[in-house]
């Protein structure tokens, strides 16, 4: 339920230091959640995010995020970018990628795959 309120209201995903519970139905949705686990979770009480608990500093598994930094994610975890360097960042992962998928070639070629 909460992720689909959560996307009905235009949030792009969750990162949650904690457990997550219906990853199936969320999956569904299509709705990104990285959390430190999955499982049975029970929620005691309810969840309200005032308007003061937005856009403010967080700390996430030991790593400080603040507003407006850019979070990258996929199967294998999460990366914080400070927005201060995410040109720079975002420069060299995609020279990496370009070496990446030069060096990948004869062996995709070899097996008839490729990656976007």
């Amino acid at each position: 339920m909460i992720a689909l309120v959560a996307k009905a209201r235009g949030v792009e995903g969750v990162v949650l230091d904690g457990g997550c519970r219906d990853v199936w139905e969320v999956q569904r949705i299509r709705f990104p959640v990285f959390s430190r686990s999955i499982g049975r979770t029970e929620v005691v009480g309810r969840l309200e995010i005032r308007p003061e608990d937005v856009n403010i500093p967080v700390s996430i598994g030991g790593v400080a995020v603040n507003p407006y930094d850019l979070i990258v994610g996929d199967d294998d975890g999460l990366v914080v970018v400070p927005r201060s360097i995410a040109s720079q960042v975002l420069e060299r992962a995609e020279k990496q990628l370009i070496a990446d998928r030069k060096a990948q070639k004869p062996y995709l070629d070899m097996f008839e795959l490729t990656f976007p």
